[in-house]
């Protein structure tokens, strides 16, 4: 049986989930409370578009990597955090500059090498390979905190 119509914002979304999946895959993201591992979230955006991303203040960062930066107090002449139990007050703290772990444009590279088969079952076998094309450009990564 053929289809004329393919749903396109289930076809986006499905691109974004298998992004999401394998970005957030064990080793490749990376993973200390696992806080940025559960963020990660698919969106459709209708029209044929998805997002994938993080609403995490620190996502961004992780991803595409940041300069060096100092951290000042907004309020107050101390930073004040804690070590070991003892309270530690600075008027600032530097931080080297980080370099970025592309979790999600590594997925994308994955899943453009092993191919677009997963689609097979909502196009019925059909235009795979012209839908591959087309839902590259579809698929935005998502910060949600610009």
């Amino acid at each position: 049986m053929s289809k004329d119509v393919f749903d396109i914002d289930k076809i986006a979304l499905s691109i974004a989930e298998k992004i999401r999946d394998k970005g957030t895959k064990q080793g490749r993201i990376p993973f200390l409370t696992g806080d940025l591992r559960k963020s990660i979230q698919t969106e459709s955006l209708g029209l044929g578009q998805a997002s994938v991303g993080s609403n995490l203040s620190y996502a961004r960062a992780v991803h595409d990597g940041r300069p060096a930066m100092t951290i000042k107090p907004k309020k107050g002449k101390y930073l004040k955090f804690n070590v070991g139990g003892q309270d530690i007050f600075v008027k600032e703290v530097h931080q080297p500059a980080r370099k970025g772990k592309p979790f999600l444009f590594e997925a994308i590279a994955e899943m453009e090498n092993e191919g677009y088969d997963f689609l097979d079952p909502i196009l019925e076998g059909q235009g795979t390979e012209f839908l591959k094309k087309s839902f590259k450009k579809r698929i935005k990564l998502n910060w949600g905190v610009d």
